[in-house]
Order: structure tokens, then C-alpha cells, then sequence
């Protein structure tokens, strides 16, 4: 059975720790009876080890980080490595667009950290996406291939990956879903039939029941609309309604 997954990017936000309380107490509370979705949240690294406890009271939420180092530990002021990110979380988001343009990130980065997360047993996250509107997805199954370079194929069912192509991100263009399930198919091809495979740009309540009409795409990464608890609440129930009407 494929699985239908909602993650939430805090990003650089929530930026007290009652802030960050409240939003996750509110949406643990509010998908607890949403059928069908596993939700997985990923606060700013300071606030992980505060909400673990209010995630685990939920078993469809996770907690995920937004970024780790590749290595276990070392002298690397001011990384997390994967040993101190799996004490809290399962996830970990890597190759984000923003790390890459803001941090320098490379493809080469990205599939150090892979590998590390996979080697902790933390599922990563694999971001993907092209700079610039395309009519072939050329740039995103580059990075993908990159990012997968020495993960044995008995490993993929263990990752999943987010195609967010960055136009859309924090723009409010988001990708036409018929666009985003061509993409989605030629990154298939590259992991398995059990990979997740999601996407994420300008995801909103307004748009979600598009992409989660397309048999193609498993899920949403979810920017900016997860720091609002009612709206990425109401993304989460109409994706399970969707899903559960296309069954």
C-alpha cells in the first residue's frame, strides 16, 4: 500500500520555544484523527529535543530535521551529526534548494549526507528541483542520480524524495500538477515502486486537492503554510480526503 505523507518545513521560523510548543501540541491535535497520512514535522535543530515529546504522543507524527553534518562527530563547530539528530528524530531533510543557493551545498554534499543518514538509520529527505520552468526534467533527475550515487537499490524503499522545483519555492507559483506527475514519473525510474515520492513549492489549502488527485505523487513538503497550524491542518484533511475518495 503506498503511503500518503504531509511534511512540514518550519524553516528559520517558530522562533520561541512557546511558539514552537504550541504549533506542534495544535497540529499533533488536529491530525490525530485524519485518516491515512503520517505526518512529519521538521522544526528549526534547537527545537527538536523540546517537542519530542509532544510528537510521540501521536503515532501517525514523526519529527524530522531540517539539516546534518555527514559525519558521526569531529570538530565541526556548529553541525549536527546523524548519531545526535537519530537520538530525537527519524528524518532528516537534505539537499534542500536554500541550503544549496544560501550554503553552498553540492550534489557531492548532499550524497555524503545521504549516505550518512542511511548508515545512522534516519530516513533522508532528498530534495530535487529545477531553477527555472522546463519542459524536460533534466536538472532534478541529475541531482536525484547524484544523490543516490553508491545507495545500494536495496536501500531506496528506506529514502524519500521531494521534488521542489525552486521557482515555486515561496513564491506562490506553484507547479500545475499535471506538470509535477511528468516529473514525478521520470524520477521513479530512478528508485523504486515503494519510494515516496512527494512535492513541495507554494503548497497550500487552495491547491493541495490537485496533487493529491494525481495517482503519481505520494505527498506534500509543506513550506511557509506549516507554521500555520489551521491551514496545514485543513492540507492534511483534504489530502486524506482526496485519497480516500480516488481509492
Amino acid at each position: 500500500m503506498k503511503r500518503s505523507i504531509i511534511v512540514g518545513n518550519w524553516k528559520m521560523y517558530a522562533t520561541s520555544i512557546a511558539d514552537a510548543h504550541v504549533l506542534t501540541t495544535a497540529v499533533r491535535n488536529g491530525v490525530a484523527k485524519i485518516p491515512g497520512i503520517e505526518v512529519i514535522l521538521c522544526p528549526p535543530s534547537i527545537w527538536l529535543t523540546e517537542i519530542s515529546s509532544i510528537i510521540k504522543k501521536n503515532p501517525k507524527s514523526f519529527l524530522g530535521a531540517q539539516n546534518m553534518f555527514n559525519e558521526p562527530e569531529g570538530a565541526y563547530t556548529g553541525e549536527i551529526s546523524p548519531l545526535m539528530v537519530k537520538e530525537v528524530a527519524d528524518y532528516c531533510i537534505i539537499g534542500h534548494s536554500e541550503r544549496r543557493e544560501y550554503f553552498g551545498e553540492t550534489d557531492f554534499d548532499v550524497n555524503e549526507k545521504v549516505l550518512a543518514a542511511l548508515k545512522a538509520r534516519i530516513t533522508p529527505i532528498v530534495c530535487v528541483g529545477e531553477r527555472k520552468v522546463k519542459n524536460k526534467p533534466d536538472e532534478p533527475v541529475r541531482e536525484l542520480k547524484e544523490a543516490l550515487d553508491n545507495v545500494p537499490k536495496s536501500r531506496l524503499k528506506d529514502i524519500i524524495v521531494a521534488y521542489e522545483p525552486v521557482w515555486a519555492i515561496g513564491t506562490g507559483e506553484n507547479a500545475e500538477p499535471e506538470y509535477v506527475a511528468r516529473v514525478v514519473s521520470k524520477l521513479r525510474e530512478i528508485v523504486s515502486d515503494s519510494t515516496p515520492i512527494l512535492y513541495g513549492g507554494s503548497v497550500n489549502s487552495k491547491n493541495i486537492k490537485g496533487y493529491a488527485e494525481r495517482p503519481e505523487i505520494d505527498g506534500v513538503l509543506v513550506g511557509g503554510a506549516s507554521v500555520r497550524s489551521g491551514e496545514f491542518i485543513q492540507i492534511c484533511k483534504i489530502w486524506s480526503d482526496t485519497k480516500a475518495i480516488k481509492k
